[in-house]
């Protein structure tokens, strides 16, 4: 009696076909106008999410993302299975065009997305091949939270959703249905970039006023406006000449500088340290602040592991997209894409030996 409630329930759950769509959605900004970026923190900067390819030019974040990256593009590559003809010819293709590819979708770990378009040809061997494949302005996109993508035309109005089997290929960082977007690194960098740089900037201007010595001229017969122009002459030749009755000193601020300097050393190096935290997971110096041992720098070796699994977690679909791409144009098998290294096989006498002990 109580199975046949279940299936009255059940049957009736599905006559409402509410169990093969979704109920919560708001159908204004899944198939209307453009819907706007929820990221709190470009919100509160006031800046676009493709901007933030400016905090690239830091050196400090510049150079943890490029060891990221280098340590992507590093990874061996590989097609299972491998012994056939195709293989061969896939093989040869990503490997062509796999720092673009790779490149084009690790930047979806930098701004949330990233979107790829792929031109084809026929090859003289006779398959369709890649004559071009390459990362197209994030802005020109707008990713849906229902798997969509919109390619806006010159204007906001002018919009159609493009093919994403052969044609586009879409790669998003920790998209969520209210974030289609996806979480950017970068955003979580901006303010550390901002105070760094605004950082450098009062620094130079502490230099400029007291880095240099101020002369301080004393005048008894001497009038001050030439004396002025005397010691602004004597700052770009080094000499000066004064009445026997004047006096020039130099005021140095010698112990405010080393105040300062030691102020802004600090400071500069916390925001180091926080920038290596949130690219490379974690460094050295900034967890044992230059005193090692091996046991952490294993500690330290297997987060940068684990971030390069995450790299290869995030970038392998879109290389399987396009592997699926060329062999539904070739009519071929299906293939997989496998970054890593390859297992090592099994030592068949040493397993016949256990096999015996056993």
């Amino acid at each position: 009696m109580a199975k046949s409630k279940k299936d009255k329930a059940s049957k009736k759950a599905l006559s409402y076909g509410n169990l093969y769509t979704q109920e919560a959605v708001t159908q204004f900004l899944v198939n209307f106008g453009k819907q706007p970026d929820t990221d709190e923190v470009l919100r509160k900067a006031g800046i676009a999410r493709n901007k933030l390819r400016v905090l690239l030019d830091d050196d400090e974040i510049a150079q943890a993302v490029e060891t990221r990256l280098d340590a992507l593009l590093a990874t061996p590559l590989r097609i299972e299975p491998s012994d056939s003809k195709e293989a061969e010819m896939l093989n040869l293709i990503l490997k062509e065009w796999f720092y673009e590819i790779a490149a084009a979708a690790f930047n979806a770990l930098l701004f949330g997305y990233s979107v790829q378009e792929a031109v084809y040809e026929l090859k003289p061997e006779g398959y369709v091949g890649i004559q071009w494949i390459g990362e197209k302005p994030m802005q020109w996109f707008e990713p849906k939270n229902d798997g969509r993508l919109i390619y806006r035309q010159d204007s906001h109005n002018a919009e159609h959703e493009v093919d994403q089997v052969f044609k586009f290929f879409l790669t998003r960082r920790k998209a969520t249905y209210e974030q289609p977007y996806g979480k950017a690194l970068l955003a979580t960098l901006y303010w550390l970039f901002f105070f760094k740089q605004n950082g450098f900037k009062f620094w130079a201007k502490f230099l400029e006023r007291f880095g240099t010595p101020i002369l301080l001229g004393k005048c008894k017969d001497t009038e001050t406006e030439d004396m002025s122009k005397a010691l602004l002459a004597a700052h770009a030749q080094s000499v000066l000449s004064i009445d026997a009755e004047d006096d020039v000193s130099v005021l140095g601020a010698s112990g405010a500088s080393g105040t300062a300097g030691s102020a802004f050393e600090s400071f500069n190096n916390q925001l180091v340290r926080q920038i290596q935290k949130v690219v490379l997971g974690q460094t050295l110096t900034s967890g044992t602040d230059g005193v090692g041992s091996r046991a952490l720098g294993q500690v330290h070796d297997n987060v940068r592991m684990d971030k390069l699994k995450s790299d290869i977690r995030l970038v392998t679909p879109t290389l399987q997209a396009v592997v699926n791409a060329l062999c539904a144009l070739n009519g071929w098998g299906e293939y997989e894409v496998m970054l890593g290294e390859k297992p090592k096989p099994l030592n068949k006498e040493q397993a016949e030996r256990d096999a015996h002990l056993k």
